[in-house]
């Protein structure tokens, strides 16, 4: 397809630094696993060789996901407010009543650090990452260097297999009869593990920051996208080579697990942050405690004034009787 190649090229070119950059690791990585005793040309040390890709990719993005992890954080704690907020305004479509609500909402996130927008930094960074690798293994199997990866190791990664799947090979090309039955159960195994560890990436994910107004129209959108995004990579990933897809699959099953974590974070500091504005201070009343409770210790009129129905005449407590006295 002319116009997809045309597109493929411009995006090359943009991230052809980023591509050296994705070599140099690669070499070096396949470098240091011959180094334990690998074999320099089997498919083994280039799959561990992506393998460790993921985890230097992961590793860099680090301050990224600290940085996700307080914006959700301050999301999760702001979303009372944002609720108040929507309440407030619901219902007021004049101009000023929309300006007043963004403005609201506006402040709030600055004073709180909320970023709804925090959880896509890892993604949109790490999506030319995935670019270039895409575009260094796809020149494998056209035999064309990038470089530290010269025409010897090309050729070499090229003739390299996954399980008996050659890693410059792709989905489409083994149902057409080029790959064998490894070629189609490798790719079509790591595809289905890739869109699995996406959904349920998504699905914690929605669970741990919630929506400010789930009976929004957009939050509905992103409970659908949950599900329609994988599909999307999973149906795209049929046309990749074997090393993308193993990068790709790698990569959401780190993903899912960073998610796990991510949840159990942001979940304790909400509950931690709930319980230091519900506690009251050492020796203050409880919140929603009437005068009158706060200087009598057991209500406003002691024990005794608990409500009548009726009109009933108050009936002495046992004790309290002249005889009871004697007693």
């Amino acid at each position: 397809m002319p116009v997809l190649d045309t597109l493929t090229h411009a995006l090359s070119t943009l991230v052809h630094p980023l591509q050296l950059v994705v070599a140099w690791i690669l070499v070096h990585l396949h470098s240091a696993l011959t180094a334990l005793g690998l074999d320099p040309a089997g498919g083994a040390g280039w799959s561990l060789a992506i393998v460790g890709l993921v985890v230097v990719v992961k590793l860099l993005l680090v301050p990224l996901v600290v940085t996700q992890v307080r914006g959700m954080r301050a999301m999760r704690l702001a979303s009372p407010e944002i609720r108040r907020i929507q309440e407030k305004y619901r219902g007021r479509t004049d101009a000023a009543s929309r300006d007043a609500a963004r403005r609201e909402q506006q402040e709030l996130m600055a004073r709180t650090g909320a970023n709804p927008l925090a959880g896509c930094l890892p993604l949109l960074v790490q999506a030319p990452v995935l670019f270039a690798l895409y575009s260094v293994l796809s020149g494998i199997g056209r035999q064309t260097p990038v470089g530290a990866l010269t025409g010897d190791l090309v050729r070499q990664a090229d003739a390299a297999t996954l399980l008996g799947a050659p890693l410059s090979g792709t989905l489409t090309g083994a149902l057409g009869g080029s790959g064998g039955l490894a070629g189609v159960l490798v790719p079509a195994v790591l595809i289905v593990l890739m869109y699995a560890a996406q959904v349920l990436t998504q699905r914690f994910s929605a669970r741990n920051n919630p929506p400010a107004d789930p009976t929004n129209p957009l939050a509905r959108q992103q409970g659908t996208l949950a599900f329609v995004l994988p599909a999307v990579s999973a149906v795209v990933a049929v046309g990749f080579p074997v090393g993308v897809v193993l990068y790709w699959a790698t990569s959401s099953l780190w993903g899912l697990g960073q998610q796990l974590v991510i949840g159990r974070l942001v979940t304790s500091g909400g509950q931690e942050g709930s319980r230091s504005r519900r506690a009251p201070a050492p020796g203050s009343p409880a919140p929603g405690t009437s005068a009158a409770e706060r200087t009598e210790p057991n209500g406003p009129a002691g024990p005794a004034a608990a409500p009548r129905a009726g009109g009933q005449r108050p009936q002495p407590r046992r004790g309290t009787t002249r005889k009871g006295r004697r007693a």
